[in-house]
Parts: structure tokens; C-alpha cells; sequence
């Protein structure tokens, strides 16, 4: 039998775990330089550093070059098909994807079977081309590189890292107002 001071004291510590989990808005780690797991991270405008240079060949064999899409706001997720946190965040990836205005772009982040990868994205309706190189892109964005999958890297229209999502992607709305603040700075 549950005594109701029990019950009471049970049902405070849920509200209170379930209220810590929900933030007025887009939340960083300050003055730490890096992303904690599942924070959400922007970079000011003046201390975004240089472009990021990544280029290699799509899964599908397609070369893909970050520098063309300057200009616009782009969203680069580092994935891996065996990767869990990856296949819970790829519908909010794809309905982004057709509904922001961004390009899309994904990344291995850990050596992969092409065919898995490939498999990973038709599963998931996943259309935007992903560089096939196992890792070695995520080092290109410097201080600001992933440390794990997934993670998802902002970048405002001059290719400068403005955003980073370590960890899942909490939403579409969390992407949203990530591209529109990159694309209003960059």
C-alpha cells in the first residue's frame, strides 16, 4: 500500500524532473566552447572563425562541395545507421528538411558499409546527399567539431558554424529557429 505522503513526494519529483526539461527558448553552454549531449549551442556572429571547408563524394557517388552552397544557410548532420539517437532523429531531419529554407546535408561520422548507410536513408525518405568519407568532414569545423552521433552543425550563409545540436534533434521548430537566426547573421 503507497502512503500518500509517498505518493505526494513521487509525483513532485516527476513534475519537477518533467519542468527542468522544457526551456523558454534556445539554450547554449555559455563560456564552454564545446556542446554538451543534447544541448543546443550558438556561436555569435563575431567568434563564428573561418568557413568550413568540407568536400568529398555522396553515398551515391556525387561530389559534394560545402563552398557551393555559400550563400545559403546550410544543415550539416553527422550521423551513422548504427547509430539509435540517429534513426530517432531522422523523421524530424526529412520533414525539416522539405519545410525549411536551408540546404541539407549529411555526414558520416564514424566509418559505415555504404550499403547500410543507403538502406538508413531509404528507410527514412532521407533525399539530401550525405559525404561518404567515415569521419574525417566532422574535424573540419575546428573547436566545434562533434564529438559523437548524432550532432548537427548550423552554418550561417558565409559557411561559418553558428548553431551546434549535440545530440539529438529536440524538433523542427528547434531547426527552424536556428536557420532563421543563422540566415538573419551570416
Amino acid at each position: 500500500m503507497t502512503r500518500p505522503g509517498a505518493l505526494l513526494v513521487c509525483v513532485t519529483v516527476v513534475l519537477g524532473l518533467l519542468l527542468a526539461g522544457c526551456s523558454g527558448g534556445v539554450q547554449g553552454t555559455g563560456d564552454a566552447n564545446y556542446a554538451e549531449d543534447n544541448a543546443v549551442q550558438t556561436v555569435p556572429p563575431g567568434e563564428r572563425g573561418d568557413p568550413v571547408e568540407i568536400s568529398g563524394t555522396s553515398l551515391q557517388g556525387e561530389p559534394v562541395d560545402l563552398a557551393d552552397y555559400r550563400g545559403d544557410v546550410v544543415v550539416l548532420n553527422f550521423w551513422g545507421s548504427w547509430c539509435n539517437p540517429c534513426r530517432d532523429e531522422a523523421p524530424v531531419l526529412k520533414t525539416a528538411s522539405e519545410e525549411l529554407d536551408a540546404v541539407f546535408l549529411g555526414a558520416q561520422l564514424r566509418a559505415d558499409s555504404t550499403a547500410a548507410s543507403i538502406a538508413f536513408e531509404e528507410e527514412f525518405g532521407i533525399t539530401y546527399p550525405t559525404i561518404a568519407d567515415g569521419g574525417s568532414s566532422a574535424l573540419a569545423l575546428g573547436r566545434w567539431a562533434p564529438r559523437a552521433a548524432p550532432s548537427t552543425a548550423v552554418l550561417d550563409r558565409e559557411g561559418r558554424v553558428a548553431a551546434l545540436i549535440s545530440g539529438v534533434v529536440p524538433s523542427v521548430i528547434t531547426l527552424e529557429e536556428l536557420v532563421e537566426e543563422a540566415g538573419a547573421d551570416g
